[in-house]
Parts: C-alpha cells; structure tokens; sequence
C-alpha cells in the first residue's frame, strides 16, 4: 500500500499535466501508472484515491447524479448529509436536497446517485 504523501504528489502531477478528468476510473488508472514508476507494486483504491483529493486545495470533485435511492451517508466522502426541506403546493415539507458539507456533493430531486466524477484543477 503506498503511503499517503507519495499519492498526493502523484495526484499533484498527473492534475497538473491534465486539467481536468473526466471519470474516477480514468484518474485512478493514471495515478496507478504513475504509482508502478515509483514501485511496481504500489496502486491505490478509488475510494482512498477520492478521499485524499478532498485534502488538496487546488483540486476540486464535480459529481454528475442520476435517481437513485437516498444514501444514509456521501457517496463521495462517507460523511454526514444534510437534508434541505421545502414544501410543495399542497403544504407538505418534502426532501429538495442532500448536501455534504465535507466535499461539497450534492443531491437534488432524487438524483442522489454519483453517475460520474469529474476532477477539476483550480
């Protein structure tokens, strides 16, 4: 398993050869290439990869949703949601929206499944 920093510097260097990525598979498999120069036996899981990016300032996660069921906890990070209420004509208070406050994930009219990740180099 590759230690935390040499991932981050990975992550530092493919972001700034590409400006932005288009899926989580695709960033994984170039972080994991460039891992395997390092030592042919590092790589790094989607779901740590996803959450050591969080921690880097000029890298930002955009999640494309698509109608799914509720999650109990961000699909992105694994923190907490909050859940924002608004009523309908009838005046019933019903689910608008889930946000995570961690990665900024958000979920709007049932779409709460992530369809696609996409990094972003700010």
């Amino acid at each position: 398993m590759a230690k935390k920093d040499v991932i981050l510097f990975v992550i530092k260097e493919v972001m700034q050869k590409n400006k932005e990525i288009h899926s989580l598979h695709s960033l994984k498999e170039l972080v994991n290439t460039r891992l395997k120069m390092v030592d042919s036996k590092l790589s790094v899981s989607e779901r740590r990869l996803k959450n050591i990016i969080l921690e880097i300032p000029e890298a930002k996660i955009i999640v494309e949703t698509r109608k799914g069921k509720k999650p109990m906890k961000c699909p992105v990070c694994f923190s907490s949601l909050k859940n924002v209420y608004t009523k309908n004509l009838e005046g019933k208070k019903i689910l608008y929206r889930m946000v995570c406050k961690r990665c900024g994930y958000s979920g709007v009219n049932g779409k709460f499944e992530p369809k696609r990740y996409r990094f972003v180099k700010l």
